[in-house]
């Protein structure tokens, strides 16, 4: 079925990630919707870290308007059938204020804490959504596949949008076939652009439908020096540069093994923003004037998590 695009405005179109400690995610969510910010990424972590779906829930509870979604939850972590229960009773605190990120994250995370065998991720991930999106939309599912056998009634239903954690080509090319968005996670800039999109779209063509949003990941540190905001962006991304997934994509980006290994000036630079509030503003600005449908800042604190978080939350806030 063929969608309507909406016309957002630029505040709209960016959003801002917040980090999910139990303790302060509440106020934290309350103070950048109070700054001016329509949309919060709760980044989701390994299986470990807390359950984004009962923070938010709790932040819903303290919040007007301010939409809020999920970076990721671990598709292995859950049965599809109790993640909709959970995304549809935060619906009936929050009519329409949830955006569902599902991802496969790692499957040795998967076999390790849940027992959950993943040998191939993105077909797991492809059933898994028409499982999820049935029992969202319908209130119902009746699947008999590879990975779940489902015979389930629910008590309601909601339109919640799904975003899929893409990487690789392979999984832009799925978002384009079965999300209502693309959720990628330090991918260069040009990559996304040269890249993400052109296979999003030609996938989303080759079955008759636009190309879903993609939401590009916008790693900032608010500093004028760079060689500061080098150390703090190489800091951030040196753990992502080890993992496997993420070294494919940097190589298909075009980047050297050993410009990965040593998380180069030059990786960097593709993948971070720095400066003033101006600066910063300034590059933003410019990344809207791309195909990118909207921008998810992800802070990188330099000396005070909290009040750099702020700040950025205002300055989204006045675009």
């Amino acid at each position: 079925m063929e969608q309507q695009k909406v016309e957002r405005s630029l505040r709209e179109r960016v959003s801002l990630t917040v980090d999910p400690n139990p303790a302060t995610l509440v106020e934290t969510l309350v103070e950048i919707e109070e700054a001016g910010v329509d949309h919060a990424w709760v980044a989701g972590g390994p299986p470990r870290n807390p359950d984004l779906l009962t923070l938010l829930s709790a932040a819903a509870m303290r919040t007007t308007h301010l939409i809020m979604g999920t970076a990721i939850v671990q598709v292995f972590s859950r049965h599809p059938v109790f993640l909709a229960q959970q995304a549809l009773s935060f619906n009936a605190l929050a009519r329409g204020r949830l955006r569902l990120g599902i991802g496969t994250s790692s499957p040795a995370f998967a076999k390790s804490m849940y027992g959950v065998e993943m040998e191939q991720p993105l077909a797991y991930l492809r059933e898994y959504v028409q499982v999820l999106r049935s029992l969202l939309q319908e209130g119902e599912v009746h699947h008999q596949g590879r990975f779940f056998t489902i015979d389930a009634k629910l008590a309601a239903s909601a339109q919640v949008p799904l975003l899929i954690a893409a990487l690789g080509p392979v999984a832009f090319r799925l978002a384009g076939e079965i999300a209502d968005g693309a959720l990628p996670a330090a991918c260069p800039i040009p990559y996304l652009l040269d890249t993400a999109l052109p296979a999003l779209r030609r996938s989303a063509a080759s079955i008759g439908r636009e190309r879903p949003p993609i939401v590009a990941h916008v790693p900032v540190v608010l500093t004028e020096d760079r060689e500061t905001a080098f150390q703090v962006g190489r800091q951030a991304i040196s753990f992502n540069a080890s993992l496997p997934t993420y070294r494919n994509m940097f190589l298909a980006a075009g980047f050297s093994e050993q410009e990965i290994t040593t998380v180069s000036d030059h990786l960097i630079e593709s993948l971070i923003v720095f400066g003033d509030e101006s600066k910063i503003k300034d590059r933003l600005l410019e990344l809207l004037g791309t195909e990118f449908d909207e921008l998810r800042i992800s802070p990188l604190p330099v000396s005070d998590a909290v009040q750099e978080g702020i700040r950025l939350a205002r300055l989204i806030g006045q675009l």
